[in-house]
């Protein structure tokens, strides 16, 4: 029987990987038989084990074999069973987390890894109480989360490469597997109160996860099953009548410590500054994880999340270009919807599994799949065309029904062992995702909104089918990465392939088109780590990204490719718990998509190129001071566009630099003990809102609070109960995120006030 084209493209992907590959030989006989290598010493991990399993059965073996390899200073984690609270890293209690998973798929040093590497802590989410993902990284170096302003969505610019409409770079990894994503506004947004961490890896990192764009990757880490109990609940209360509540609890289910479980909830409902536009949030995240042995876990998660109403999200004409009689109207509480037909829902759910195993002292095995769905029905009317002589702005009635879904798969093995004096973790693997989402598009007219006197509840017409497409994306691909690690030096190598097939069926026209590709990616990072904490590295990445979505022809998108050089250095001082961080990079980006003349709807139209310097600085300076600063300096520009105008321009909505700085400082001693008291400031600079660079954005200064008391310090009896205060945009500042596309722009969010109560036990 002979192969399908499928199998054959497999098997040349192969060996195109192996042979654009360097392998070490172990020194097994079955392996060994006529090699001409000089023999392989294979060092055993060292296994770490927590205080609380120290007596049992599991940890007894796991000490008897780092008693046998105690002074072989191999790298290894410990096994996944009986540590798994430990490599989890709980971040509760810290802004700065030392290790990170998501830019080597290993639990490697922040410091150790040669790549610009962010985590934002639980600690640092409870601390700002942000209200959505994207408010969580407005802390962090090299990335922008509030060019769109809604809680609908996490979008995300990282190193300048971004965009809007159906260009958009959305946050879409949860737990290292991609989330499905629609051909337009079908997205998954996570709720912040259900994660762990939130990870971010700035520039290509397609060796590891293929499907990311090239300018970063920000991967979601859900709360996980522990053996050390944790339960907290919270209730809040604040702006525009929004009350809200989260409970979550993780333990430990037998006296054995082989089942463990973590459940967490929220719901939300609240105004927005619109009248009559509300939104309102609950979802549910379960895990269990079984471990019958130190060496063998399993978890079961999944989620589940319903925005039956979804707040606001919408534009507005630029007060710039207005004339001055109408520019005081156009202001940040003009809805230019209306709420009498604008709605926006959203279902999205999940369940997948993560399966370790260690098969023996230097071999263990992780298998990964979730399958995940998104359904969203939104409808709006939005702006036409720009603002007339006589204050009225042309309005066009829209209606988007999405679903997508899709199966993502990481299966990979690990290999821990020493080649002489070099010391190597070795991963060898393949992940899968396939995916599918149906649009349907609906397109029609509507009044136009006078400006000075809005009138709302007006009556729509007839909708008309403008898109009505089903899309199927299927992407395999294989990866081997080897870390290295001789005396103070740290190497990493990694390569591979890709491919993707992706079809796109227009049912308006009875029309198909399909498309394969297929990419080789590569990966090299070099770090010395001096004695004195300080660690210059370089690194070299690219990237291939198969884009979802069509153009406004009905035709799918190429796949678009990256390429990144970067130097940096990390810096971890003796004297204060502190991570200083400093990196330059020359990145660029080909087929970027830009937004088209039809409203919503993006072109490929070259590439970009960015630049730039990021800075940033985290940790606890003293016991009772934590700082978190960012600085990012970013030289953008359009190198090659089918618009002659644009080449040599700025992106849209891209600055050329955007700073923040976050302190808490908590009292220790005295009448105010127990008082902690935080404050930040974030400063973006202007940009862009047209190709040609016509159109400016002012840029904006925005300062937050936070106030947080532990009322044991009022009654002994009171432990664990704890008054917070925080509030966004303290001085009410006016502004606009971003403008795009010549007249649309958006205004930021006004100041918004949440007072609690949480109890920890």
């Amino acid at each position: 029987m002979g192969m399908t084209d499928g199998s054959q493209r497999t098997l040349r992907g192969v060996a195109l990987l192996l042979g654009s590959t360097t392998f070490l030989a172990l020194d097994v006989p079955a392996f060994a038989q006529g090699s001409q290598l000089p023999p392989v010493t294979v060092d055993a991990p060292q296994a770490q084990r927590t205080a609380r399993t120290a007596a049992s059965q599991r940890s007894q073996s796991a000490a008897r074999r780092s008693a046998r390899t105690a002074n072989s200073g191999a790298p290894a984690p410990a096994a996944p069973g009986a540590t798994r609270s430990a490599t989890r890293q709980d971040t509760r209690d810290q802004v700065l987390a030392t290790s990170q998973s998501t830019a080597t798929k290993t639990s490697t040093p922040v410091l150790e890894t040669p790549q610009s590497v962010t985590t934002v802590t639980r600690r640092q989410i409870d601390t700002q109480n942000p209200q959505t993902v994207g408010n969580a990284l407005q802390y962090t170096a090299g990335v922008l989360s509030e060019r769109d302003a809604t809680t609908r969505y996490d979008s995300v610019f990282l190193r300048g490469i971004g965009g809007f409409g159906t260009s958009t770079n959305f946050v879409s990894f949860l737990d290292g597997l991609k989330l499905p994503r629609g051909q337009a506004i079908a997205v998954t947004s996570i709720d912040a109160f259900l994660l762990d961490r939130i990870e971010v890896i700035k520039g290509p990192s397609a060796v590891l996860y293929g499907q990311i764009s090239p300018g970063g990757l920000v991967n979601l880490v859900s709360r996980q099953p522990s053996d050390i109990p944790y339960n907290e609940v919270r209730i809040e209360g604040g702006s525009h009548g929004r009350v809200q509540g989260g409970i979550t609890s993780q333990g430990a289910l037998d006296a054995a410590r082989q089942w463990l479980y973590s459940i967490s909830a929220i719901g939300r409902m609240s105004g927005t500054r619109y009248d009559d536009v509300e939104e309102q949030r609950y979802g549910v995240a379960p895990a269990i994880t079984w471990r019958p042995d130190a060496d063998t876990q399993l978890t079961v998660s999944g989620f589940y999340q319903r925005d039956p109403k979804g707040g606001y999200f919408n534009s507005l004409y630029p007060q710039s270009l207005a004339p001055a009689a109408y520019k005081p109207y156009l202001n940040r509480n003009l809805n230019i919807g209306d709420p009498g037909f604008d709605r926006f829902e959203r279902e999205q759910a999940g369940v997948g599994y993560v399966f370790d195993r260690r098969l023996n002292e230097v071999v263990s095995f992780h298998s990964a799949l979730r399958y995940s769905k998104v359904d969203t029905d939104f409808q709006s009317l939005q702006m036409a065309a720009p603002l007339t002589a006589t204050g009225t702005i042309p309005r066009a009635a829209i209606r988007s029904i999405e679903s997508a879904e899709g199966i993502a798969a990481d299966n990979r093995l690990r290999f821990d062992f020493r080649t002489a004096a070099v010391e190597h973790t070795v991963l060898a693997g393949w992940d899968q995702q396939n995916a599918r989402s149906s649009w349907q598009y609906q397109f029609g007219g509507a009044t136009s909104l006078d400006v000075v006197n809005p009138a709302y509840y007006q009556p729509v017409g007839t909708l008309f089918p403008f898109i009505n497409n089903d899309q199927s994306l299927t992407q395999t691909g294989i990866y081997v990465q080897d870390q290295m690690k001789f005396g103070g030096f740290r190497l990493t190598l990694g390569t591979r392939h890709d491919w993707t097939e992706q079809t796109n069926d227009n049912r308006i026209s009875a029309t198909r088109q399909s498309q394969e590709s297929d990419k080789q990616t590569y990966r090299a990072g070099l770090l010395y780590l001096f004695d004195n904490g300080l660690a210059p590295y370089v690194s070299y990445s690219t990237s291939f990204e198969p884009t979802i979505g069509v153009g406004s022809n009905g035709l799918p998108f190429v796949p678009t490719t990256g390429e990144q050089y970067e130097g940096g250095l990390k810096y971890k001082p003796a004297f204060a718990d502190m991570l200083f961080t400093a990196a330059v990079f020359d990145l660029r980006q080909q087929n970027t998509l830009t937004p088209s003349s039809v409203p919503g709807f993006s072109v490929q139209q070259g590439e970009i190129r960015s630049r730039g310097i990021e800075l940033e600085a985290r940790g606890k300076l003293t016991e009772n001071i934590e700082i978190i600063a960012a600085s990012t300096f970013l030289d953008t520009e359009v190198t090659k566009s089918t618009d002659l105008t644009a080449i040599g321009k700025r992106p849209q909505a891209v600055p050329t630099h955007f700073e923040s700085l976050w302190a808490n400082y908590r009292f220790l001693t005295g009448g105010l003990a127990g008082l902690t008291i935080g404050g930040g400031v974030r400063s973006v600079g202007s940009s862009y809102g047209d190709d040609i660079n016509s159109l400016i954005s002012p840029g904006y200064v925005v300062v937050d609070a936070a106030v947080r008391y532990d009322l044991v310090n009022l009654v002994r009896a009171w432990k664990g109960a704890e008054l917070t205060l925080n509030v966004t945009n303290l001085f009410d500042k006016s502004y606009y995120t971003s403008c795009s596309s010549n007249f649309y722009c958006q205004f930021g969010n006004g100041r918004l006030v949440l007072a609690g109560l949480r109890y920890r036990w």
